[in-house]
């Protein structure tokens, strides 16, 4: 389900801070995890590298999982979206981050 922050906007401190909540929480539970990262499109968002696809010569954005904002949501629109448990590691990164009011889980807005 796609997460939806209620912030205009996100300090860059707090951005990392998401990042690294991720980043050690999900290193703790595979050590085949890949890192989060920001992802350098327009829109902004985050990203996972696919291991499978670093060498296959195709276009990038099917080399990653993404979630791009939208109208204050976190969506897959039509690139590959990251799965259950990556995204439920990004909603709880962002509630500890922001605080659980700040952050919501919402069937709308999925496009």
């Amino acid at each position: 389900m796609p997460i939806k922050v209620l912030v205009d906007t996100i300090c860059a401190e707090d951005i990392q801070r998401i990042l690294d909540f991720y980043n050690a929480y999900a290193q703790n539970k595979s050590v085949d995890s890949q890192p989060l990262e920001l992802l350098d499109r327009y829109e902004g968002g985050f990203q996972i590298s696919i291991p499978d696809m670093k060498d296959v010569n195709c276009d990038d954005n099917k080399k990653i999982k993404q979630l791009r904002w939208h109208k204050g949501f976190l969506v897959s629109g039509y690139y590959i979206g990251f799965d259950a448990d990556e995204e439920e590691l990004l909603y709880t990164s962002f509630v500890h981050v922001l605080g659980q009011d700040k952050v919501i889980r919402s069937c709308i807005g999925s496009r």
